[in-house]
């Protein structure tokens, strides 16, 4: 027994998809029929209409729109936009309690042109989702969501949230092709900063416009038409270029108790990085005036936060060298490529981690990092254990 049941396991990166649910009414008068649709494209792919444009882009299995995929892809269930069955796949899958994030509406708003469009759908997606949050507020925790294209609007949106008791703000890894280290943003910073509220920086894939114009520019969507490059490529490359951009430009040291996660890109490459970052710091420090620290010395203190994707091997290194309190666990849930219902036996089973690893994986970095209060008791590890249990039986019986 590795005495982790009586730990909580926090998943830091779960998702909803608010855009199965019809945000008209939720929308003022003037803007309703702005509301985003379903529709079919002329290959029959289910997409969404916003704003005089299908989104997204690319065809595969993204957040909006249906594609071809093998057996072993993961379907959205009913918990992506009821809290009940949410609850219960919880539970099966062994999580405690799930910070989580809009998808469909959350990865496309900070591509739109219209501003003030943006900002109601955020008004309307989080008031959704803190409706949602409110069948378990211990177990269920919402990831507000602002329209980063108008920080003025970003911020009253950020204070709004906060009050509301959302308990992080998504970002974007860029808008319009600005990077987010750009002090445009400041004023979203230094907001955050003041009410002590952690922002979470979030890829997205298929949602490209014009550079300098519209959409949120994903590393490597403009060369690929097929989706499972986009997606290999965005996912990580853009949290590397944002955390790179975001530290180089001196957000850290301008706003000093500023928190940013990175979320959804693997853990793997981060050693790498600092150490790619520092050499370049080392070398060419006289062209980033805004840096006053290492980069290692950023990332090892407790501004910066990463999660991982449950399969992949190396964490215990990574945790190493990067620092004990830098990776999160998240399930994902329940995009294609989840492990739903596996993801925390996954972290369970890693050879490579110690048990206080995993202890501050599976929660207390979670825990620390988005000032978790009001929790629940530990109990979803052992209600899962008993199901992998009894699927481990029945794995055994089919080989007999």
């Amino acid at each position: 027994m590795d005495n982790l049941d009586r730990i909580l396991i926090v998943d830091a990166d779960g998702h909803v998809n608010e855009g199965d649910v019809d945000l008209a009414p939720r929308l003022p008068e003037k803007w309703r029929s702005w509301a985003p649709r379903r529709v079919k494209d002329e290959l029959g792919h289910t997409r969404t209409y916003l704003e005089g444009r299908i989104w997204p882009m690319t065809l595969g299995p993204g957040p909006g729109v249906t594609g071809p995929m093998t057996a072993k892809a993961r379907k959205a269930g009913p918990g992506m936009v009821d809290p009940i069955p949410r609850l219960k796949d919880m539970d099966l899958e062994g999580i405690d309690v799930a910070v989580i994030f809009g998808t469909q509406i959350a990865l496309t708003v900070n591509g739109l042109m219209n501003a003030e469009l943006a900002d109601v759908l955020c008004r309307a997606v989080n008031d959704w989702l803190l409706e949602y949050c409110s069948a378990d507020p211990k177990r269920l925790r919402a990831v507000g969501l602002i329209p980063c294209q108008a920080p003025e609007l970003a911020v009253k949106e950020l204070q709004r949230v906060a009050k509301a008791g959302v308990t992080s703000v998504m970002l974007p890894t860029n808008v319009y092709g600005r990077n987010m280290g750009a002090k445009f943003f400041d004023p979203i910073y230094r907001a955050a900063q003041e009410i002590g509220m952690t922002l979470s920086v979030h890829p997205q894939t298929g949602h490209d416009g014009i550079p300098g114009v519209s959409g949120v520019m994903g590393a490597g969507t403009p060369r690929f038409d097929k989706y499972p490059y986009v997606h290999m490529t965005a996912f990580p490359f853009e949290l590397m270029i944002s955390m790179m951009h975001m530290i180089g430009e001196g957000v850290f040291d301008r706003f000093p108790r500023l928190k940013v996660g990175y979320m959804e890109g693997g853990a793997g490459w981060l050693p790498f990085w600092m150490e790619r970052l520092d050499e370049h710091v080392e070398k060419l420090a006289p062209q980033m005036p805004d840096l006053k620290r290492m980069p290692s010395e950023i990332i090892r203190g407790e501004q910066i936060v990463l999660t991982c994707e449950s399969e992949e091997n190396g964490l215990g290194p990574v945790m190493e060298f990067s620092g004990a309190g830098t990776v999160l666990y998240a399930s994902d849930y329940c995009h294609w490529d989840c492990h739903f219902p596996f993801s925390v036996k996954d972290i369970v089973d890693q050879k490579d981690l110690t048990l206080a690893q995993k202890e501050r994986l599976l929660g207390k970095n979670a825990v620390d990092f988005f000032e978790l209060k009001n929790l629940p008791e530990p109990r979803a590890l052992s209600i899962a254990r008993r199901h992998w249990e009894q699927e481990g039986k029945v794995k055994e019986a089919a080989r007999a």
